[in-house]
């Protein structure tokens, strides 16, 4: 069951969930977020879980919702609170989008230190248009971008491979594209070959994004050791990948 909580802050958009999400549920919150996102160039989000299942139900909601929501460059950062103990595993909360966004954990006791932290100014350091994806198997390079790659993007992922590549001659790298918009994935693949110095390390490649993205591949896989998953199957391109 899903409510919307009324902030005073316009571009605060705010849930209450309580048991279960039902497929009414996840378009209020979509809807809400869109509505946000329409308006504002910066959106936060609240999400307060009431004895909602436990750590893999929450994950799964926020993989649902990343395939539902496209607008995620808008967002800039969210919490959430929950009366479950798995509040304490805050550090591994950013994987449930990406980490460009900060994220925060409480439990109930500490709302108002929740909201207080949601209001308070941003950071002034330029976005990033890419970044690293923590918790991969140690010879996958996992990279998430909400938009396209830049040169300064480039720069970055080469300068990460240079320190990957003393450890493990042998890459493979997982790249998850929030944006639908953009270059098209067989693209956005060729780019990388022409952008990244080490991209013959990689033995395989496997590239996320929402599926109308993928389509516009025209289904055709741009090599053997490369593969498209959409964005939910995550741990499917991982095994892959191992």
């Amino acid at each position: 069951m899903v409510s919307i909580i009324q902030f005073e802050e316009d571009n605060l958009a705010g849930f209450h969930v309580q048991h279960y999400i039902d497929e009414s549920g996840l378009r209020t919150i979509v809807h809400e977020m869109e509505e946000k996102a329409r308006v504002h160039d910066k959106v936060h989000l609240y999400f307060e879980f009431v004895s909602f299942g436990d750590w893999d139900s929450v994950q799964s909601f926020f993989d649902t919702l990343k395939l539902k929501f496209h607008s995620w460059n808008k967002i800039a950062r969210y919490t959430i609170v929950t009366d479950k103990d798995w509040v304490k595993k805050q550090s591994r909360l950013a994987n449930f989008l990406t980490p460009h966004f900060e994220v925060m954990a409480f439990g109930m006791a500490d709302k108002e230190q929740a909201l207080a932290w949601l209001r308070q100014p941003l950071a002034g350091k330029p976005e990033q248009g890419v970044s690293v994806l923590e918790a991969m198997p140690r010879h996958v390079v996992g990279l998430a971008t909400l938009d396209g790659l830049s040169a300064d993007d480039y720069r970055t992922i080469n300068h990460l491979l240079e320190e990957q590549v003393l450890q493990n001659p042998e890459l493979r790298l997982y790249l998850e594209v929030l944006h639908p918009d953009g270059a098209a994935p067989d693209a956005m693949w060729e780019d990388l070959k022409h952008g990244v110095r080490y991209y013959n390390k990689f033995s395989k490649v496997a590239i996320a994004g929402h599926e109308e993205w993928l389509q516009r591949s025209g289904g055709q896989m741009p090599g053997h050791n490369v593969r498209f998953f959409k964005l939910d199957e995550r741990d499917a391109a991982i095994d892959w990948l191992r």
